[in-house]
């Protein structure tokens, strides 16, 4: 481009046609397959995605320097539509299809064959193609629209979806704004048929088919020869960090998880920059989660803290919720959900209980000696559907908010619709004595004070001072201590275990001392299904296969694979001679990229026909009316399937029970096992209210039957001795799961953890431990109004380079250590990821000089705990520089290194994988 076009480009802003620039060159970038790890690693964040952004950046600035105001905002959010929570469109590929007809003139059919088999299965591809052929641009066109005016013009598109936030939709009210098949005219007509393809994919909240389009179109080759990893996306962290190198806009970002806070952030001089702390009415990051595949594992997580708790975690929705006290002492409240939308009006039905709770409501009375809301509060709870003083499952909560709700989600009363199979206990209307309600469990936020980097001791004295709890209707998680010192995985064995009988999703493991979203010492969840063979296993029927978007694209594989399958079982109520399924949820987790290849292969070879014409089978089937697509292809013999999943729940209108977050573990040939040996849909219904803790609903008939005749009546399934059995059940088969688990510990010869024999029998497992009462009395926990506690350093900062103590050294380059006797290491390797370097050195270090953490490596080296072992000599720290986080990693080691006051202790040399000897 020449000058005078830079400057005329520049003072009508910038291109949108410059923009999708970026689009095209990423998508240019050729996949590659599977191969061993590099001897030498990439340098880290050094990715074709990510250096062609940072390129692309450099000449955003060059050309059109000083940016426009909001250019930070518009270009993040066209660049990760999905992160864009303001704007919501309610346009999905079909919706779309018919306004492109409108637009162009086109028929529509020419657009329909995104998800054939023979098309990409990206819509904005389809029409590139069809755009070119009929109405070609020149090579190098420029579109008139700029970044600013399609941002505006997607606005005022938004502004006719009621899940919009309502900042969008006051902008353009119903009454003056135009319909969304003349705003996508005006959008789509200056365009060249690949930014059109952008644009397109914007709309539809999802670039990434575009910016990583498939090149093998065959199911074996895109399965076997390629992986999700072939190609590596650009994240938005990266991406954040290369248009601000000092890093902070995705440090505010992962404090604020609001894009456009985020970006005028970034966009503020460095001097006027405000500290990174909690806001209101702008949703706070949740933190992140690790899953423990058992109790030993889960603690594993949380080494070096001297108390934990197990909470209970409660199957429910997410509420953050916040609250302002205006100068009248009314109340606002603001509700985001976990997908950081405002669903304020969605959860109508529990303002009045938020302010009850706080003492915000003068008709409640409120006990004495509780904190006393006078600004501001930000606090984290579950929505849950209570029934009495006991929370209901899941499912029911869905119900509750369509029929509380205000604004968008509230349902319109109609009839039921009438189901061939039904259950009096799984009657979707019956939510008589249901009411939603609250758990809450922490709070980041009081009269502008953040508390994010208090300690979770700290912070649940304030929560409970804050809470009032109502009988079935707010409520605290009910928590559970562990003492570090004394066998803890055996105590929170004996937790899980009562958790696990009382029907209960499971647990939320927190370290005392740490921090809200603390990477150091992160919230452990511990669930049924997180744990090897422990989920709700059924054995089904697959009777149906298709290809579905969202998995398609997270495997990279064209519309020719199935991806997703359809799950039933035997209707056996049916009057029908021939067989009856009932289809009613889908599978598309569990298989790996080979058993995949293995089922796709199957199906096909046993010539499946195309649902619309599946008259002509030995067997009949219905399917539900509720799932998003019908499936593609019916099988001509059904396949038996293993899955198992997270309990169980219920689709709108649907009378059947399903697995929650199915996961597939086996499908079976014919000549394996016959579908026959699956569950029907009565069995499966028996089962799944034993788990969920329900009776059948003839219970009450046999009762009174077996009084008649003088019998004794059948124990609920929830009955004391009845959830003492199943307690006493999980117990021994988690005490047998961890005795399997092989452990590396080092033995106490090397270094010894345990505690001493007088704190050994002053602490015994109690199997019969209750939750403390809402109100923890702990002595000496600081209030709000003490000193701050001074937070760790952040581990999205760069940490600040102090000088490297003589005691401590760090080292890349190879070094010779003296001997391997007396040294002490600990790799700090990511757990899914192998290092041939990392290994090798680990055949040369005998099994009792390794350690399994950090905190052992400090205790046994002396730097913390009573004293350190007399037989350590040396401490070494070998970092896995295959990973591309190898710099921050060592970093933060080093910085947390420094923050350790200074005593006597052993050396602790800090070295890369690469050296070649010890």
């Amino acid at each position: 481009m020449s000058g005078l076009q830079e400057n005329s480009a520049q003072n009508a802003g910038i291109p949108f046609s410059f923009f999708c620039s970026l689009v095209r060159a990423i998508s240019n970038i050729n996949p590659k397959p599977p191969r061993p790890r590099p001897k030498q690693p990439s340098p880290q964040f050094e990715y074709p995605a990510l250096q062609i952004f940072s390129k692309w950046v450099n000449e955003l600035r060059r050309r059109f320097s000083p940016l426009p105001p909001n250019t930070t905002a518009i270009c993040f959010r066209m660049l990760f539509p999905e992160e864009d929570i303001r704007r919501k469109y309610d346009i999905q590929e079909t919706r779309m299809t018919q306004l492109l007809e409108q637009c162009f003139g086109i028929d529509r059919k020419a657009f329909e064959k995104w998800s054939l088999e023979d098309a990409s299965g990206c819509l904005g591809q389809e029409l590139k193609v069809v755009l070119d052929r009929s109405c070609p641009h020149l090579d190098g066109f420029i579109s008139p629209l700029t970044i600013a005016d399609v941002d505006e013009l997607l606005d005022e598109l938004a502004s006719k979806s009621g899940y919009s936030h309502q900042s969008v939709r006051s902008k353009y009210p119903q009454e003056r704004s135009r319909s969304r098949a003349d705003i996508i005219r005006c959008l789509f007509r200056p365009l060249s048929p690949e930014d059109a393809a952008a644009l397109s994919q914007i709309i539809l909240k999802d670039l990434k088919p575009l910016m990583y389009p498939l090149t093998e179109f065959h199911y074996t080759t895109a399965l076997t020869k390629f992986n999700s990893e072939s190609v590596k996306m650009l994240r938005i962290d990266h991406a954040m960090n290369a248009w601000d190198h000092s890093k902070t806009f995705s440090g505010f970002y992962r404090m604020r998880a609001s894009l456009d806070a985020a970006a005028a952030y970034a966009d503020e001089p460095s001097n006027s920059r405000c500290d990174i702390e909690p806001a209101m009415n702008v949703p706070v990051a949740i933190p992140k989660s690790e899953k423990g595949q058992g109790c030993q594992h889960a603690l594993d997580f949380l080494q070096g803290s001297s108390r934990v708790w197990a909470e209970t975690k409660y199957d429910g929705e997410r509420a953050q919720i916040h609250v302002e006290i205006r100068a009248d002492n009314s109340s606002r409240i603001t509700i985001f959900s976990k997908s950081k939308r405002d669903s304020t009006h969605d959860r109508h039905a529990v303002h009045s209980i938020i302010r009850s709770a706080l003492g915000l409501d003068p008709s409640h009375q409120r006990d004495k000696g509780r904190t006393i809301v006078r600004q501001n509060v930000i606090l984290d709870a579950e929505m849950v559907a209570f029934r009495g003083g006991k929370v209901d499952e899941f499912w029911r909560i869905r119900e509750l908010i369509d029929s509380t709700a205000h604004g968008i989600r509230r349902s319109r009363k109609g009839s039921r619709s009438v189901v061939a199979y039904e259950h009096e206990s799984m009657d979707s209307e019956a939510n008589e004595g249901i009411n939603l309600g609250l758990v809450f469990f922490d709070v980041v936020y009081l009269d502008s004070t953040p508390l994010h980097s208090r300690p979770y001791a700290c912070r649940r004295v304030i929560l409970e001072s804050l809470v009032q709890p109502e009988f079935g209707k707010a409520m605290l998680a009910d928590r559970y201590l562990i003492d570090m010192s004394t066998h803890p995985h055996e105590t929170l064995r004996k937790i899980f275990s009562e958790h696990i009988a009382s029907h209960e999703e499971g647990l939320v493991i927190k370290a005392e001392d740490s921090r809200y979203n603390d990477y150091r010492k992160p919230w452990v969840k511990l669930k049924k299904d997180y744990t090897p063979d422990f989920g709700d296993n059924l054995t089904l029927v697959i009777l149906g296969a298709s290809w579905e978007k969202i998995r398609g694209r997270s495997l990279r594989v064209p519309p020719t694979t199935y991806t997703t399958f359809y799950i039933g079982a035997l209707d056996k109520q049916s009057t029908f001679i021939l067989p009856k399924f009932h289809i009613y949820f889908t599978a598309s987790y569990g298989l790996d990229r080979e058993k995949l290849e293995e089922v796709n292969f199957l199906i096909k070879s046993s010539n499946p026909i195309p649902y619309s014409a599946s008259n002509d089978l030995p067997f009949k089937f219905t399917v539900f009316q509720g799932l998003s697509l019908p499936p593609t292809v019916i099988l001509r013999t059904p396949l038996a399937v293993d899955i198992f999943g997270a309990g169980f729940t219920k689709a709108a209108k649907s009378q059947h029970y399903e697995l929650r977050f199915p996961r597939i573990t086996k499908i079976y040939r014919p000549s394996e096992r016959s579908w026959k040996e699956s569950l029907n849909l009565e069995d499966l219904h028996r089962k799944a209210c034993n788990s969920v803790g329900r009776d059948r609903s003839d219970k009450d008939l046999y009762d009174f039957c077996n009084q008649a005749f003088g019998k004794p009546s059948s124990p609920s399934v929830n009955s004391p001795r009845k959830r003492k059995a199943r307690a006493a059940s999980w117990d021994r088969r988690l005490d047998e799961l961890e005795r399997k688990i092989p452990r590396h510990n080092t033995p106490s010869s090397v270094i010894d953890l345990t505690c001493s024999p007088s704190q050994s029998a002053q602490k015994k497992v109690r199997g019969d431990s209750k939750p403390l009462t809402p109100r923890t009395n702990v002595i000496g926990h600081p209030s709000i109004n003490a000193e701050p506690i001074r937070s760790r350093p952040c581990p999205y900062l760069t940490p600040p380079r102090k000088q490297v103590p003589n005691r401590l050294k760090s080292s890349t380059a190879p070094k010779a250590l003296p001997s391997l006797e007396g040294t002490l290491a600990w790799f700090a390797q990511p757990a899914s990821k192998k290092c041939a370097k990392c290994a090798s050195w680990k055949k040369r270090i005998p099994l009792e000089g390794r350690v399994h953490s950090l905190q052992a490596l400090l205790v046994g080296c002396g730097w913390t705990g009573t004293q350190g072992n007399s037989g350590v000599k040396r401490g070494v720290i070998i970092i896995d520089e295959s990973d591309e986080d190898e710099e921050k990693c060592k970093d933060r080691i080093l910085y947390m290194l420094h923050e350790i006051p200074h005593r006597k202790r052993v050396e602790i040399e800090v070295v890369g994988c690469r050296s070649s000897s010890l």
